[in-house]
This record gives structure tokens, C-alpha cells and sequence, in this order.
């Protein structure tokens, strides 16, 4: 379910199941995202010649659960990663939002994902 929706370059950021979300423009090239992580020191959830998704951290996680992740959504690429602004309701729920933290990862992360992807026409 969507929560929360903003604008922020041309990047649409929004909060679904649990996670920050952007769409990435173009096809991503899964398998050199996922090589070049490697050599950077990443960690890998799925062998890095997946052609369907990747996530990664900086640390080694044995069930996989990572904080980045790409995915083909139909014909869109989808970066979702762990929202990291999070509010406090008056009954003591907690709920995530887009807010400045988040918009920092999408900053950081989205233009060097975006290296590995090409345009379809």
C-alpha cells in the first residue's frame, strides 16, 4: 500500500510494503550493477548474473536481507531500499516517510545505479 508520495529530481520517491522506492529510467544491466558492487566490497543477495533483482549491503547478511534492492516491476526497474525517516504517532505507532534522510538515498544511490542502466525506445 502506497504511503507517501513526493517529487524529487525527476524521480518519483514513494513508500511501499516497507520500502523507500524510486523508478530508474531505462533497462538495468543487473549482472554488471551486481560485479561492480562486488569489487566496491558489497555483499550480494542473489548470484550476480541474476538478470531479475539484486540487493546488497555492507554487511554480510546469511538470509539475504539487505537494505538496497533492484527489481523489474513489469517493464520498469524499481531501487528500493530501508526507509530510514520514521515518525511516531500519538498512539506510539511507528510509520516511515519520505523525508530528508530519505531523499539522501535516493541522492546517493540512484546516479550510480543509473551508470548501469540504458535507454529503451
Amino acid at each position: 500500500m502506497k504511503q507517501q508520495e513526493t517529487n524529487h529530481d525527476t524521480n518519483k520517491i514513494w513508500i511501499e510494503d516497507g520500502q523507500l522506492r524510486t523508478v530508474l529510467d531505462g533497462s538495468l544491466d543487473v549482472a554488471g550493477l551486481s560485479q561492480d558492487l562486488l569489487e566496491k566490497g558489497y555483499y550480494l543477495a542473489n548470484d550476480p548474473d541474476d538478470i531479475d533483482s539484486q540487493g546488497w549491503g555492507k554487511g554480510y547478511d546469511p538470509e539475504g536481507y539487505y537494505p538496497n534492492w533492484v527489481f523489474r516491476d513489469g517493464t520498469k526497474w524499481i531501487f528500493a531500499n530501508t526507509p530510514r525517516d520514521v515518525r511516531i504517532q500519538e498512539d506510539g505507532d511507528k510509520t516511515y516517510e519520505v523525508g530528508e534522510r530519505a531523499k539522501e538515498e535516493i541522492r546517493h544511490w540512484v546516479p550510480y545505479i543509473q551508470n548501469w542502466c540504458r535507454s529503451v525506445d
